[in-house]
C-alpha cells in the first residue's frame, strides 16, 4: 500500500514534534513532510494579527505542499486556521486548520463545557472566538497558563473544573502535557494534533 504523504505546515518550531508524534501514534501509515516558516507567529504577534502578506506566505507554503504531491495538508498553528479555509477553495487536496478536528469533536458532543487553555493571551482570545462559532452549543471557559508547563496548566485549569466536562489545549506545543494533565486533574484532556491525525486517517484511508 502506498503511504499517504501528509504535509505538516508549521508557523513555530515548538509545534513540529507534537504534530509528528500525533501522526506517528494515530496515523502510522502516513509519511510526514514538514514545512516550517518560523517567523509566521512572531510577525503575526508583532502586527497584532494576520496581515494580507502573512496570509500569502502561508498560502505559499500550502501551495508548495500541494505542488509537491501532498495528499493532505495539516496546519499546526491555530492562528492560521482561517487560511486553511481559503486554501480549501483553491486546491482539491484536504487542507486542515490546526484545531478543525478538535472543534468538530466539541460540536459533535453538543452541550458540553470545555476549559480552553493556552499560554498565549492573543491565541486564547482568537481560539475562543472561533470555537464559539464552530461549536455554538458548547460553553467555553478560557484559561491562560504562563509559562507553558504542566504545573502552570494545572493551576490555570483547576479553578474551572467544578463547572467543566473536559479540557481543550489551544496550542500544539501544549499537547506533550496532555496525558500528565489528565492524570493530575482526573478529567478528559483533548489534544488537537491527535484528533487531527485521527481525522486525517479516516478521511484518507476510510478507517476509524
Amino acid at each position: 500500500m502506498t503511504r499517504p504523504l501528509v504535509a505538516l505546515v508549521h508557523a513555530a518550531p515548538a509545534a513540529v514534534e507534537p504534530a509528528n508524534a500525533a501522526l506517528r501514534e494515530a496515523f502510522p501509515e502516513a509519511t510526514a513532510w514538514n514545512l516550517l516558516d518560523d517567523r509566521l507567529v512572531s510577525e503575526a504577534d508583532a502586527a497584532g494579527g494576520l496581515t494580507p502578506a502573512l496570509r500569502r506566505r502561508m498560502l505559499g507554503l500550502i501551495r508548495h505542499a500541494v505542488d509537491g504531491g501532498a495528499e493532505a495538508v495539516q496546519l499546526s498553528c491555530s492562528m492560521y486556521g482561517p487560511v486553511a479555509g481559503l486554501a480549501r477553495q483553491l486546491w482539491s487536496a484536504p487542507v486542515r486548520g490546526a484545531d478543525d478536528a478538535a472543534f468538530a469533536e466539541l460540536a459533535r458532543r453538543g452541550r458540553t463545557t470545555a476549559v480552553l487553555v493556552s499560554s498565549l493571551d492573543s491565541a486564547l482570545a482568537e481560539s475562543a472566538g472561533r470555537l464559539d462559532i464552530a461549536a455554538p452549543e458548547a460553553r467555553v471557559l478560557p484559561a491562560l497558563a504562563q509559562p507553558a508547563g504542566a504545573d502552570s496548566l494545572a493551576v490555570a485549569v483547576r479553578p474551572h473544573l467544578p463547572a467543566a466536562d473536559l479540557v481543550l489545549l489551544a496550542q500544539y506545543s501544549l499537547s506533550p502535557h496532555a496525558a500528565a494533565l489528565a492524570a493530575d486533574l482526573g478529567t478528559e484532556v483533548l489534544s488537537p494534533p491527535l484528533l487531527a491525525a485521527r481525522s486525517l486517517r479516516t478521511q484518507l484511508l476510510g478507517a476509524a
